[in-house]
């Protein structure tokens, strides 16, 4: 189906929608005549990007929900009033935290948080939104997981781990949600400048800045069109770009090799690093 019909008239939902990835897939899918709900912890944030899209685009329906996507009881209670009002057609799971480190360096706290709000989000906003899609016979769930959930690589591990919970969550939930007619994608993103990858590169070992290097990174709205697209196709992998597809395929393939490429920028930097 034609992308702009696709999203035309329909209701969508995206977390993680102040700036970002999310925010750029909110501004392109009101450009094809979205009502867009924009869902984030931070209201500034959010009422900024609500005010940047309906002066884009001025005939579009914006609202905002300041929401903790990671607290299950918040999320029932927000949506509640939401869903009684319109439906929601399309649900799009980007809301995602990220602290790069080495493993015996962080605490304990970090790989529970990643993963309320990488994981447990997107299982919190399934909850409340797919037992309407379900009713209804229709419906499409993104989510939005990254290369990092098909490449585990130094600096990583409790990122890693919940974006690779949130791949394997995708593909059960699709099985059981298409004899309902209700669709259901993962899309796994490269680096992607936004403010997340900014905060990260502060932050990032050396060894996780080497490997990284040797993937392209990428613009949000690149990534925001290639999901869009994906989803109007019914693809249920989507990546964003031809270098993220060969990085997953060689990871199936010649998971050797891939480990090879990644442990030869590991050794570069910690040498220059000594």
């Amino acid at each position: 189906m034609d992308t702009r019909t696709y999203f035309q008239g329909k209701s969508v939902l995206v977390t993680g929608g102040s700036s970002g990835i999310g925010l750029s897939f909110a501004r392109l899918v009101a450009g094809y005549g979205a009502a867009v709900t924009l869902v984030a912890r931070r209201r500034a944030l959010l009422d900024e990007a609500a005010v940047g899209i309906r002066r884009e685009h001025p005939s579009a329906r914006v609202d905002v929900l300041e929401l903790d996507v990671g607290r299950a009881e918040d999320v029932a209670r927000a949506l509640e009033p939401l869903l009684a009002e319109r439906p929601i057609d399309h649900l799009v799971n980007n809301a995602g935290a990220v602290m790069p480190g080495r493993f015996l360096e962080l605490p304990v706290e970090e790989f529970r948080g990643m993963m309320d709000v990488n994981f447990f989000g997107a299982v919190h906003l399934c909850k409340a939104v797919l037992p309407a899609m379900v009713a209804r016979g229709s419906g499409h769930v993104l989510n939005v997981s990254s290369l990092a959930g098909v490449i585990g690589i130094y600096g990583y591990t409790p990122y890693a781990a919940s974006k690779f919970a949130l791949i394997g969550f995708s593909q059960a939930l699709r099985a059981e949600m298409w004899p309902h007619g209700v669709r259901v994608s993962v899309c796994m993103p490269p680096d992607t400048d936004t403010p997340q990858l900014a905060f990260e590169n502060r932050y990032k070992p050396a060894e996780t800045k080497a490997i990284a290097g040797n993937v392209k990174t990428l613009e949000p709205d690149a990534v925001a069109r290639s999901m869009a697209d994906g989803m109007a196709r019914g693809r249920f992998e989507i990546y964003p770009d031809v270098g993220s597809r060969v990085s997953a395929i060689a990871q199936g393939v010649l998971p050797g090799v891939v480990r090879w490429v990644c442990d030869s920028a590991q050794r570069k930097a910690g040498s220059a690093a000594g």
